[in-house]
């Protein structure tokens, strides 16, 4: 789910979070085959289009009052509706892999994902003083066969 303040799609050097295995990890964009998909909704006769970003004058936001490029070549005004990147995001990753994703595969990186403040130094491994009680279970033969004497 996009948030309503991210761009439609994302440009070349932006810095995101990107899956790689599973996991999200910090990357960078190096190459984008952008294919922004806009559903508008032409004020002449309240139907709806599916266009591509490059058939759209206007700014790239869902509400926004646009001009949209019609099959004859002209222009009407429309209203955009929805906003679907699927284009294909070339990224590298820290340690120099190369991953080509989708914008599903990715977020911009920000404070939900990178908090800053806290690194490994601050978790209780480096202070065995806030470690938690260790758990300590009593012994039980659960499971073991007991040999009689």
């Amino acid at each position: 789910m996009k948030a309503a303040d991210e761009p439609a799609y994302l440009t070349v050097g932006t810095d995101v979070s990107a899956k790689y295995r599973g996991a999200f990890c910090e990357a960078k964009i190096k190459t984008v085959k952008r294919l922004v998909k806009v559903k508008v909704i032409l004020k002449q006769d309240n139907s709806a289009q599916l266009v591509q970003d490059d058939q759209v004058k206007g700014p790239l936001r869902v509400g926004a009052m646009v001009e949209t490029k019609m099959p004859d070549g002209s222009f009407q005004e429309a209203v955009i509706n929805k906003l679907t990147d699927a284009s294909w995001y070339t990224v590298v990753f820290d340690d120099g892999d190369e991953r080509t994703l989708r914008r599903t595969s990715l977020c911009l990186k920000g404070e939900r994902h990178f908090a800053e403040s806290e690194t490994l130094d601050q978790l209780p491994l480096t202070n065995p003083e806030h470690f938690g009680t260790p758990v300590i279970g009593k012994k039980s033969n659960r499971g073991r066969r007991s040999s009689l004497p």
